[in-house]
């Protein structure tokens, strides 16, 4: 019991004082309700936990790390959860690796990434997000 109170209490310091950011992937600038969005927080200066959800069913969880290697390269792995026709939950995991470059506007920041939207599915894609830490 001690050691899950020690762990409770350096989770909540770590999200009391870490960085909150806000991502936007694939804008879809003809429909911007389409692109998706996300939430995170840095846990240190390396490792950023992000959330996204479309509803109540569907949801992503993931972890990214900056490797400080080539200028902020990223190497982030997401759990996918999605609930299908029948009410059986699917998972799924997906991989993505790129970089975060400043923009000099404010804290937004331009992140080009190579996306494999499914491990097991090795079909990988190019893609872009917006993020904007706080």
């Amino acid at each position: 019991m001690r050691n899950l109170i020690i762990a409770f209490a350096l989770m909540f310091s770590a999200v009391t004082f870490a960085q909150m950011s806000f991502s936007i992937n694939d804008l879809d600038l003809n429909n911007p309700m389409n692109s998706e969005a996300n939430i995170g927080w840095f846990m240190t200066d390396d490792i950023m936990v992000s959330l996204e959800m479309t509803d109540w069913d569907d949801f992503n969880v993931g972890a990214r790390y900056y490797t400080g290697f080539c200028d902020n390269m990223f190497i982030q792995a997401t759990t996918v959860s999605d609930l299908d026709v029948d009410g059986e939950r699917e998972y799924s995991i997906s991989a993505a690796a790129g970089w975060t470059k400043e923009l000099g506007i404010w804290k937004l920041q331009f992140e080009p990434m190579v996306v494999l939207d499914d491990i097991q599915d090795f079909t990988p894609r190019l893609a872009w997000g917006l993020r904007f830490n706080l």
